[in-house]
């Protein structure tokens, strides 16, 4: 296929395409800090935490314009397990942690279209996809503010994600990007209410940047030809607020509104000669949560999570439920 015939093509095709590498695409980010993890544990401590993530989307809002919410269907779990080791630095809290994602997806992969080339009728194409283990994640941070008196707290962070686990670089749909994925991000908890020792009302707030390399062994998947590509993402922001209310403070139980908003994250493909195409992908999504935490045990903690995004232009329109445990020793 000539290189001109490709492009037409792609400009034709891009879109159905460019649904590939968006989806879950904050799973495959480094973090995604929850309620309480703002307040500082003690130094010298292991931290063990499963996660279990089930995901739905119905629809797939475009960048500018309506949402595809026809005949699509994308459904997926992901487990992972994360590791934390505290002490102090020069006496503040201090720590090192790992993170390892693995996806499953269940049921049929597809995606519905108000119009599909080259008929123009609505219709529908099935994803194939890419599971497993995805891109591991390393981290370190520290606490330059841990008051547990006044319920006063900022965490500083950074993470670091290389582009490691199972590519498929011929997948409609596939959560390693192989892009090497740098974050800092920054945490901070107040107290609004009460006292730290019993029924209170907090605040807390997160704020992430991230900054990506460039994947050379990408291809446009979904299309005739499997034209090679190099795959480039724009760096993103995220922003979380938290409002936690502890109501049973025996076992610390607190129930959690909170807000999400992401933005940034243009994708795009470098092509033949260096031609830039727009991959129709954004990071831009607006997201409702209400959380429950409880610890079990003085050792055990386990968290609900229920997210409800609003608007996710150039993304899924995710529906999803979070189980989280944790342990302690």
């Amino acid at each position: 296929m000539s290189l001109s015939v490709l492009r037409t093509v792609l400009r034709k095709s891009l879109a159905m395409a460019g649904f590939s590498l968006l989806l879950g695409a904050r799973a495959a980010l480094a973090s995604d800090p929850l309620p309480g993890d703002a307040i500082a544990p003690p130094p010298n401590l292991n931290i063990v935490l499963y996660y279990n993530i089930f995901t739905d989307a119905g629809v797939l809002e475009p960048p500018h314009g309506d949402g595809y919410d026809k005949d699509t269907h994308v459904s997926l779990d992901i487990q992972a397990l994360r590791y934390i080791r505290t002490f102090n630095v020069d006496g503040m809290l201090s720590g090192v942690q790992v993170v390892q994602p693995y996806v499953t997806y269940i049921g049929h992969q597809q995606r519905g279209f108000p119009q599909l080339p080259p008929s123009g009728a609505p219709g529908k194409i099935n994803l194939s996809h890419s599971g497993g283990f995805i891109q591991p994640t390393l981290g370190a941070f520290i606490f330059p503010v841990a008051h547990p008196d006044t319920g006063t707290y900022l965490v500083t962070a950074f993470w670091l994600s290389p582009p490691i686990g199972n590519y498929d670089k011929d997948a409609n749909i596939s959560l390693t990007q192989n892009l090497l994925t740098a974050e800092l991000e920054v945490g901070g908890r107040v107290l609004l209410l009460g006292t730290p020792a019993g029924q209170n009302l907090g605040m807390e707030l997160w704020g992430e940047g991230y900054v990506f390399g460039s994947n050379d062994n990408a291809t446009l998947a979904g299309l005739g030809a499997t034209a090679p590509a190099r795959l480039s993402k724009q760096p993103s922001g995220e922003f979380r607020a938290y409002f936690p209310y502890q109501f049973y403070p025996r076992t610390c139980a607190v129930l959690v509104p909170g807000f999400f908003q992401s933005y940034g994250g243009k994708e795009y493909y470098t092509v033949g000669d260096g031609e830039k195409l727009d991959a129709n992908l954004r990071t831009q999504e607006t997201q409702a949560r209400l959380l429950l935490s409880t610890y079990i045990t003085p050792h055990w903690q386990m968290l609900l999570d229920g997210q409800y995004d609003i608007i996710a232009h150039g993304g899924p329109l995710n529906r999803q439920v979070e189980l989280r445990v944790g342990m302690a020793y």
